[in-house]
């Protein structure tokens, strides 16, 4: 399909001038990075905004900056960017493993983290990855500056702590430290494939007991969701054959997965399970 209406595109130079774009507006999904979700929605028969601003290629929405405990990647930083990274290879393995799998090559070089995380969609391939890092959101309006943790970010299917003026700027995510990442995707296919299940992990082990523990998994509910139970089991715990096998259960107990047209809920409670499972033997 084609899009038939007109939408008056902006490109702002700044992002003080992409700012006093966004004061004017009420309603969000005026924001337009690096479209690779957005175009197609709006391709696909989807409402179409009379107006949007293109974010695309900030410069101070670009950077990643280390610091002594977190790195602070730019909401316009593309997934093929994450996937080169050496400080994100190194301190956040798990989101370059997501950023890795989304689409193409090409969708790589032109999808930005913040364009992932705004999306909102249940099957966003970086959210878990995010969400066990326990990092958060930097907001920003003409007003000023704000910060949400990423475990409040999601509120629902397809929505997000974000007012109409304001843009997402950058994310601040904790270093893994000597905590292991892992990241695991289940699709219809090996790439290019919208997610069934997928799990992201960071977990700590002293001495052979879990100290610190964070599970997240993605396209299960409306919103990716942390398994606070199954952190909670973990934690003070020797990691032994019979602990792996209680955590793979408490999560398909307490999963409430959805059932739509990629997968039924039958097997995302099973394979829930089973990614739990693959983090902690992996460990």
């Amino acid at each position: 399909m084609k899009i038939t209406e007109t939408i008056d595109i902006r490109f702002p130079k700044t992002l003080a001038e992409a700012l006093r774009l966004q004061a004017g507006e009420k309603t969000r999904g005026q924001l337009l990075a690096g479209g690779t979700d957005l175009m197609v929605q709006w391709a696909s028969g989807a409402p179409t905004p009379e107006r949007a601003t293109s974010i695309w290629n900030l410069p101070e929405l670009d950077a990643i900056e280390i610091f002594d405990d977190f790195i602070e990647v730019g909401a316009g930083v593309t997934h093929a960017f994450l996937r080169d990274a050496a400080p994100i290879h190194r301190h956040l393995p798990a989101l370059v493993a997501a950023a890795a799998t989304i689409g193409a090559a090409q969708i790589q070089a032109r999808g930005t983290l913040g364009g992932n995380a705004a999306n909102a969609s249940p099957a966003g391939d970086t959210a878990p990855a995010l969400l066990v890092s326990g990092g958060s959101v930097l907001l920003a309006s003409r007003s000023g500056t704000r910060t949400v943790p990423l475990d409040r970010f999601w509120t629902a299917y397809r929505r997000i702590d974000a007012q109409p003026d304001e843009i997402i700027v950058a994310f601040r995510l904790p270093r893994k430290g000597s905590a292991r990442e892992r990241f695991r995707k289940i699709g219809t296919r090996r790439a290019q494939a919208i997610s069934k299940v997928m799990a992201a992990s960071r977990i700590r082990i002293v001495k052979g007991r879990v100290t610190s523990a964070a599970i997240a998994l993605g396209s299960i509910a409306p919103t990716p969701v942390r398994l606070s139970a199954v952190e909670s089991l973990l934690v003070g715990q020797k990691l032994t054959p019979a602990l792996i096998d209680e955590a793979e259960q408490l999560a398909q107990a307490t999963v409430q997965p959805i059932d739509d047209i990629r997968s039924s809920a039958d097997y995302r409670r099973w394979a829930s399970g089973r990614l739990v499972r693959d983090a902690l033997e992996n460990l």
